[in-house]
């Protein structure tokens, strides 16, 4: 059994899984709206320009390997694409601008009716328009010709050419690369590196992987380890597994074939960005690797949240202590954290909590202190880590955020979303955990937090220290 297993995908309030695939609520209003626009431009189109029109939906959403946005401001992308039908006969026939223009005007006059889309975007894109949503989504209609007596799909381009475009085959390779046994963990494979691309590459998006590039590297890999390997695996030492697959493959050849079209390389980061991957990818199977040898669940989380950072659950205790395997002795104290809260316009200081905020109202400013600042090594790095849970935080995309810093011993925040959010502090040096607090923050609507909350009672665990090798 995995160390770290119950984080990943167990029965538990709080998993990697649940944190990046989108709740029930915005399942059902994603598939709410993308078939009522489906619907509309079939029989819309259909009757305005006398051709049989079908729609698709395809990529993430198809797969069932789409992520919710983790930060906010970040949108779904859900993809529906819109075929006109015709059989290639020589007769004359719209061409690919024509097509986008219609769906365009189409896309806009539906906006009128639809109170869900904020905006319709002008222009269009090359291969696509898109309608956005106002519960952080949007909707690409990429426009097709398809000739089923041939089988054939083309993609109409707003400059006016046409591009050889089959989703369903890809799809279909997809679905059939695994049994049905095995098919849902990959998807849960797939989202979790999906999950690590999106907090990993914010400060170089540049080297972001695609979301395609990412479903066929690790359909591929998990392709190869299927039978060897899989059967009954937990998902952590399955996504060790992958990682090491993906790592030596990328670290030996950039180059990433399209499955169904050979002629394809679907790796589109630019060479003097590749190795911003690279360099990520390291660190993420360097964390896989320490996670793999970690000596218990607490140690092989702490490993995976340095790539995944807060994204990643952490056990359900207030402080973790690291012992020493040789000695026995914890490595370091476990730091204090004082938390002073202020009140805005004016600003002044309301109260004062150590280790736990019990109650605090919603719009305060938090200040985060290690007091005992002593027992901070002269180059640990100090994690500031904040996981966001709840419906509030939810809806805006907003699962937390990171700071870190050489001896970073105070941070500020702010309180948004109501229900217990938490700050974890997480000391390391070279690499390794020496210490870690988690300081639950309860937020709620009041308007005066209590100024003399009773003392929590905390939970600890402890956990072995190993070196990175």
């Amino acid at each position: 059994m995995g160390k770290a297993s119950t984080l990943f995908n167990g029965s538990g309030e709080q998993t990697l899984y649940k944190r990046v695939t989108p709740t029930l609520a915005q399942r059902d209003f994603l598939q709410e709206q993308w078939n009522a626009l489906a619907d509309h431009l079939s029989a819309k189109l259909s009757s305005d320009y006398d051709y049989p029109i079908s729609t698709w939906i395809q990529g993430s959403y198809k797969f069932g390997t789409l992520i919710r946005p983790v930060h906010s401001g970040e949108e779904y992308d859900v993809d529906v694409g819109v075929y006109f039908e015709w059989a290639e006969d020589g007769h004359a026939t719209p061409a690919p601008a024509q097509l986008r223009e219609w769906v365009q005007r189409e896309l806009v006059a539906y906006k009128a009716s639809c109170s869900d889309i904020k905006r319709i975007d002008e222009p269009a894109k090359e291969r696509c328009s898109r309608a956005v949503y106002t519960k952080q989504f949007h909707i690409d209609t990429p426009v097709y010709h398809l000739d089923r007596s041939k089988n054939r799909r083309r993609l109409a381009c707003l400059s006016g050419k046409w591009e050889e475009s089959d989703p369903k085959a890809i799809y279909t390779w997809f679905r059939d690369s695994v049994d049905a046994g095995g098919r849902d963990q990959l998807r849960r494979l797939v989202r979790y590196l999906k999950g690590w691309a999106a907090v990993a590459f914010e400060d170089a998006p540049e080297s972001r992987p695609s979301s395609i590039l990412l479903t066929v590297l690790t359909t591929e890999a998990f392709k190869a380890e299927w039978f060897r390997r899989f059967i009954g695996m937990d998902d952590d030492d399955a996504l060790i597994a992958i990682i090491k697959v993906i790592h030596d493959r990328l670290f030996n050849n950039s180059s990433v074939l399209n499955p169904v079209d050979a002629r394809e390389n679907i790796n589109r980061i630019p060479a003097d960005k590749w190795d911003g991957l690279l360099t990520r990818l390291q660190a993420l199977r360097d964390a896989a690797e320490y996670a793999e040898n970690a000596p218990d669940e607490a140690a092989a989380a702490l490993a995976w949240s340095e790539p995944f950072s807060f994204l990643m659950p952490l056990p359900a205790a207030h402080e973790v202590e690291v012992i020493d395997e040789g000695s026995g002795r914890a490595i370091m104290q476990i730091p204090e954290i004082e938390i002073e809260v202020f009140s805005r316009n004016p600003k002044q200081s309301v109260g004062r909590h150590r280790n736990e905020v019990t109650s605090v109202a919603k719009g305060r400013d938090l200040t985060f202190t290690i007091v005992n600042s002593h027992i901070i090594p002269a180059y640990a790095t100090v994690e500031w880590t904040v996981r966001n849970d709840g419906e509030e935080s939810d809806a805006i995309g907003d699962l937390g955020h990171r700071r870190i810093g050489i001896r970073a011993l105070s941070v500020n925040e702010k309180t948004c979303y109501a229900g217990i959010q938490y700050m974890d502090c997480i000391i390391r040096l070279n690499g390794a955990v020496y210490a870690m607090r988690r300081v639950p923050v309860n937020i709620k609507d009041i308007r005066y937090p209590p100024r003399n909350p009773p003392k929590p009672t905390y939970t600890k665990i402890k956990s072995f220290l190993r070196k990175r090798r």
